[in-house]
């Protein structure tokens, strides 16, 4: 215990002897001086007698700028105080100081002042010294844990590394939507809420895929209504009720040939009769008459790429008829 005691006695008393002797060297220059007459301004002979020559040594509160040949004694000067020379910002605020355009001192780039020292800035995730190291982008800073850059533990990381966001959950009070990235699909809305292609999952924790079109998979009604308009989830498929038929984003209820009707979309219960019955007189009424059996005469099919098909096939003549006229 006593070798203990005496160990550190002995090495507390070699750093301080140390520190004395880096501090001597640090402010002394080389030039040698019998009086104070033969040092340069802010600066006095120093270790001198009237037979030993001494050096010169810079004032308290001055710094030492020197080279072989040379030496000056400069005053420090703290951030966005007026400068002349990078060293007098240096001495106080560090190496990544500097005396910018405008002779005011300043932090060199992607460094950042804090206690009037000049830290390099980091990112979250990456390494760090000191807690300045953590410079978030709205001016703050996050927490240098394990010797990287952090959040606290209710917060995250921003996309960029830049910034430390709250962690939001649906439903809650939010700022921005990196508050509530947690939960895949989610926008700010003042609240977390679903983006709009999706909405709130059966137990209302997630976001899921709302269907747009009829026959997409679901596991839900809710998936179902939200753009297909009183569509229900049935055997995995978004379709409509008993008696109603989906048409276009909607479910309208069903009309059979000779009943009564409001509109086209309530007699065309199968993709075939469209363009081929029509609502006329209060009275859903093949187009192009009826069959033995009752049923309408099919005259148009329809085909969903049929538009596109002739579109297509209407540019390609167009074409082929500029090529023969230039040709002729």
């Amino acid at each position: 215990m006593y070798r203990l005691k005496y160990s550190l006695v002995f090495l507390v008393l070699c750093v301080t002897i140390n520190s004395q002797k880096l501090e001597q060297q640090r402010i002394q220059s080389y030039e040698p001086c019998q009086t104070d007459r033969d040092c340069k301004e802010n600066s006095f002979c120093y270790g001198n007698d009237d037979e030993i020559k001494g050096k010169c040594k810079c004032l308290k509160g001055f710094e030492l700028n020197r080279n072989s040949t040379f030496y000056e004694c400069i005053q420090g000067v703290k951030l966005e105080e007026a400068c002349e020379k990078d060293i007098q910002c240096r001495i106080t605020a560090g190496s990544l100081a500097k005396c910018n355009e405008y002779k005011i001192c300043d932090c060199e780039v992607d460094s950042a002042g804090k206690d009037g020292i000049c830290y390099k800035k980091m990112k979250l995730g990456e390494i760090c010294l000191h807690e300045n190291n953590c410079y978030l982008s709205n001016g703050s800073y996050g927490f240098c844990v394990r010797g990287l850059c952090s959040c606290r533990n209710d917060q995250k990381s921003s996309a960029d590394k830049t910034l430390c966001v709250n962690v939001r959950q649906l439903g809650e009070l939010c700022v921005n939507d990196e508050e509530c990235s947690t939960v895949p699909n989610t926008r700010c809305l003042e609240k977390c809420r679903c983006s709009v292609e999706y909405t709130l999952s059966k137990n209302q924790s997630s976001c899921v895929k709302a269907a747009t079109q009829f026959d997409e998979f679901c596991e839900f009604d809710g998936q179902c209504s939200k753009f297909l308009d009183k569509s229900i989830c049935n055997s995995q498929k978004c379709t409509c009720s008993s008696g109603f038929h989906g048409y276009g984003d909607k479910c309208v209820e069903t009309r059979k040939i000779g009943q009564s009707c409001e509109e086209d979309a309530e007699c065309v219960y199968e993709k075939k009769l469209k363009d081929n019955v029509q609502c006329s007189s209060k009275k859903c009424t093949c187009m192009f008459g009826t069959k033995d059996d009752g049923s309408c005469n099919i005259e148009k099919t329809v085909d969903d790429n049929s538009s596109a098909d002739r579109s297509t096939l209407i540019v390609c003549s167009n074409i082929l008829f500029v090529i023969i006229y230039i040709i002729i």
